[in-house]
């Protein structure tokens, strides 16, 4: 008898844990062109973003930040919109950009983009610096226009 009822336990809780787990790619909600868009939109969104640390334009950040954008550094501190925009970086970049980018579509609404981010440079100092990081990004379609909700990045040298 209690070999049936583990028996029977068994299979029901095999039976529930096999519909929550995904075995295969993420599907998106979207038609593959209406994916196709929202990548190309969303790439051209993140490479300005990507060369910041040259350019130092942070009306584009502003823009593509939402209101309650929060972002987790390689070092662990955590940044709100303003404290990020506030920041002061000492360094000065030669070189800076995303290689590796991917974007996942899961929704005409709903993103996820990934990448390493590289730099070059010299800090404040004036020694020489190479970094490399990877990144993740959640962004949502507000109001018809994408923006990053909230990321994290991670080093990877």
């Amino acid at each position: 008898m209690k070999q049936l009822v583990l028996l029977v336990i068994f299979v029901a809780v095999g039976t529930t844990l096999s519909g929550c787990v995904s075995t295969g790619p993420a599907q998106s909600a979207v038609s593959a062109g209406e994916a196709e868009k929202i990548t190309e939109e969303l790439t051209q969104l993140s490479s300005p973003w990507g060369k910041v640390p040259l350019t130092k334009n942070t009306d584009h950040l502003k823009r593509i930040w939402a209101d309650d954008f929060s972002y987790i550094m390689p070092d662990g501190t955590v940044y709100d919109k303003r404290a990020f925009l506030d920041f002061d970086d000492n360094n000065t970049y030669t070189s800076s950009g995303n290689t590796a980018f991917k974007v996942r579509v899961y929704s005409k609404n709903f993103a996820v983009t990934t990448g390493d981010m590289s730099t070059a440079g010299k800090d404040k100092d004036g020694k020489p610096f190479s970094k490399k990081s990877r990144f993740t990004n959640v962004w949502v379609r507000k109001s018809g226009k994408w923006q990053v909700v909230a990321g994290h990045a991670s080093w990877l040298e």
